[in-house]
């Protein structure tokens, strides 16, 4: 069966305090987009392990790779054999962009061998077998907009009726989680979005209220520190007035784009970010 696994993007990321265990509490939107992978799987029908190849030659395809993280947990918890299976991935969502690649892989193969067994497990119980393993992987499963808060496990559904295009910027270079996270941790003046109103105005598609509204956080650690960032911010100033937005971690920043303007705002990107991967997509 040959499955699509999409991405999301974050419209508005808040950090409310830094948990003991090193963890965040964050309160922000998911929202899933049309930009997805395509997982090819394979059920054997024979008892085995899981094996794993990928169009990347960089993508890991052994116990490190986050598939194998949940097949792993999946059967623990399930106190079975494994079953032999083969997931053939191709890749359309750039890594080390903060689209939650890796996490919706994740998070959609965990429904698949739910299928498979025979739906052994609730969507609640697959989210707690999946955020052992990375902390959106909850998010995949339920796979609607929400408002994520906590570490990522707290989903409350919310409403998504924005009618525009989303216009992804990926540089070529990639930031990991963790150094955001480290670089959140040196700012000082902190400028939080407001979650409430976004999660309004995307309700009443108000694009307007949705980019007034719209901060993250993590971008504002980055920009502090990190010398790529600060340059591709710099190169979007000569754009003049834009809404340009990092989601998650980054390095992918959007655009809300009325659709009747995308051509053109595309066009300005590939004028302005000729070594960027430039795409169009839309709201799932």
């Amino acid at each position: 069966m040959v499955i699509e696994s999409n991405a999301k993007i974050n419209i508005g990321l808040n950090i409310i305090e830094r948990l003991p265990n090193g963890y965040h509490n964050l309160d922000m939107t998911m929202i899933p987009i049309s930009l997805a992978d395509k997982l090819t799987i394979d059920f054997k029908n024979k008892k085995g392990k899981l094996k794993i190849t990928s169009n990347i030659e960089s993508i890991p395809t052994d116990e490190s790779n986050i598939l194998y993280k949940v097949y792993k947990r999946f059967y623990e918890r399930l106190q079975v054999e494994s079953e032999e299976v083969s997931i053939y991935l191709e890749k359309h969502i750039p890594h080390e962009a903060g689209l939650g690649g890796g996490s919706s892989n994740g998070g959609f193969f965990l429904r698949e061998l739910n299928k498979f067994h025979n739906l052994p497990f609730t969507d609640e119980e697959l989210m707690d077998i999946g955020k052992k393993v990375g902390a959106d992987i909850p998010f995949f499963i339920k796979n609607k907009p929400c408002r994520v808060q906590g570490i990522g496990e707290k989903l409350i559904e919310i409403e998504n009726n924005l009618d525009c295009d989303i216009i992804l910027i990926k540089p070529k270079f990639g930031v990991s989680t963790k150094e955001a996270y480290e670089m959140y941790g040196k700012l000082t003046n902190k400028k939080f979005a407001n979650i409430d109103k976004i999660v309004e105005a995307l309700k009443e598609n108000n694009l307007k209220e949705v980019i007034t509204y719209n901060e993250n956080m993590l971008e504002q650690g980055l920009l502090i520190s990190n010398r790529e960032i600060q340059n591709f911010r710099e190169k979007s100033y000569n754009m003049g007035e834009v809404n340009l937005f990092m989601s998650g971690s980054g390095s992918c920043y959007y655009i809300l784009c009325e659709k009747e303007v995308t051509s053109k705002c595309i066009d300005i990107l590939l004028k302005t970010f000729k070594d960027c991967y430039i795409t169009r997509c839309n709201f799932l």
